[in-house]
């Protein structure tokens, strides 16, 4: 069980240190983002839409720039196969789990105990119909 407990928490260590690359790059992306137009009207809806789609744009150049970070990269690569050997441990042991339950239900019906079979269906219906 720990091996498993293991296997998730570098995957969750990997994960996180990729979040923190991209908060690194997404900041970047501000730091160097344009400021709004001059005659950019102060305030209002206009405003906020021209806002939500500048940040819109940055965090996508810096979703952009991080794809290209060989460090984002190999960080991906390595949670990915992280993430393939946690779930490998995890299906091996419940594997295992399975089969001793199923080996433990089938000792338990060599010996005669356990739930027994369901009767033989019985023929209700009485050939009298001619």
């Amino acid at each position: 069980m720990t091996e498993i407990r293991d296997s998730w928490r570098d995957v969750a260590a990997k994960a996180e240190a990729i979040g923190l690359k991209l908060r690194l790059h997404l900041e970047q992306e501000e730091q160097a983002g344009t400021e709004p137009p001059a005659d950019a009207p102060a305030g209002g809806t206009r405003a906020a839409i021209d806002e939500l789609g500048t940040k819109l744009k940055d965090a996508i150049e810096a979703f952009g720039a991080a794809a290209k970070d060989p460090a984002v990269r190999s960080d991906v690569a390595d949670m990915g196969s992280l993430l393939k050997d946690a779930l490998v441990t995890t299906f091996s042991a419940v594997g295992a789990d399975l089969s001793e339950a199923a080996r433990g239900v089938g000792d338990v019906r060599r010996k005669g105990g356990g739930t027994p079979p369901p009767p033989e269906p019985t023929d209700t219906v009485s050939d009298d119909a001619g």
